[in-house]
């Protein structure tokens, strides 16, 4: 099969890799620096046990038309870069490529579609420990990292193409999970994401910070209940105790530990405001549910987006 992947962060290195390593021929689009240091090193991946493999794709490029067809394309872009990736892809998906996107969010396979107009795109969530060490080596566990996939509710797929990415994954000594709709996980996993994103980037603290500190944490629990109530609203199934859960996660994450919006925010990097901040608040203006605590922080942390 050939199989393309687009965004070699922390997700599109650990899918490339170890589809390499599975004897996949692998198709990685990416540029700058990564591009130059791929190239040159290929990706390393390191387990748990910190046992490394080298990986080498078949061809590493900036210019994705050189490329062709592929049989499935893997999106791993930040929510930002989403629709120059697709724009990027374009000419490598036919109307049978299964197209991948891997990010976090909410309604990502219809944005997807809504750019492409063209092929087969799953539903998917991701659970892991995926990260990104230096350019070009990732570590991750591979007890804590899952695939779950699903159809769309507005464009159905046959149950044999998504047996497909479950194969290719599988052989690939990658846990995927198939579903009959991911919708509800991709919530659960976006009150989380959105509670946590928000406030340890507006305040500038981490896990600990946001544990210890009573105002930093009701302004956690805020931002989920608010991301809950537009969940709810927009007919989402979600669990009842979803409120409890996300607490929970937050108390059983290392308090060192720090988001991915914030990390970006502390580099100086574009970071995900509109992924967990803007779209929030903008579903809740369409749908009647007020988001302030939400919106406070968009207002505040869109000064520091770089340009």
């Amino acid at each position: 099969m050939k199989i393309g992947v687009i965004g070699i962060g922390a997700i599109g290195g650990y899918i490339s890799a170890m589809l390499c390593k599975s004897k996949e021929d692998v198709y990685v689009i990416t540029s700058g620096n990564t591009l130059e240091v791929i190239k040159k090193n290929g990706i390393a991946l390191i387990n748990e046990a910190d046992e490394k493999f080298m990986a080498y794709p078949k061809l590493i490029t900036k210019n994705s038309p050189e490329i062709g067809i592929m049989d499935i394309v893997f999106v791993c872009v930040k929510g930002y870069s989403l629709k120059v990736a697709v724009e990027a892809i374009s000419r490598m998906v036919g109307e049978h490529t299964l197209v991948v996107p891997i990010i976090d969010g909410v309604d990502i396979a219809n944005k997807v579609y809504s750019y492409l107009k063209k092929g087969i795109v799953i539903e998917t969530v991701m659970y892991g420990s995926v990260k990104v060490e230096t350019i070009g080596v990732i570590k991750y566990n591979s007890t804590k990292t899952k695939i779950v996939i699903s159809s769309n509710k507005r464009r159905p797929i046959f149950k044999g193409n998504l047996e497909i990415i479950r194969g290719v994954l599988n052989k690939s000594y990658i846990s995927c999970e198939l579903k009959e709709d991911t919708e509800v996980d991709a919530w659960k996993k976006y009150v989380f994401n959105c509670a946590f994103n928000v406030t340890d980037s507006y305040y500038d603290v981490k896990v600990k910070g946001i544990l210890e500190d009573r105002m930093k944490f009701e302004t956690f629990c805020n931002v989920a209940k608010e991301c809950e109530e537009v969940g709810r609203t927009k007919g989402i199934n979600l669990p009842e105790n979803i409120f409890e859960t996300t607490i929970n996660i937050l108390k059983k994450v290392s308090k060192k530990s720090i988001s991915s919006m914030h990390r970006d925010v502390v580099l100086g990097k574009k970071f995900e405001l509109e992924l967990f901040c803007g779209e929030l608040c903008r579903m809740g203006r369409d749908l009647g549910v007020p988001t302030p605590y939400t919106q406070k922080a968009y207002d505040k942390l869109k000064i520091l987006q770089p340009m």
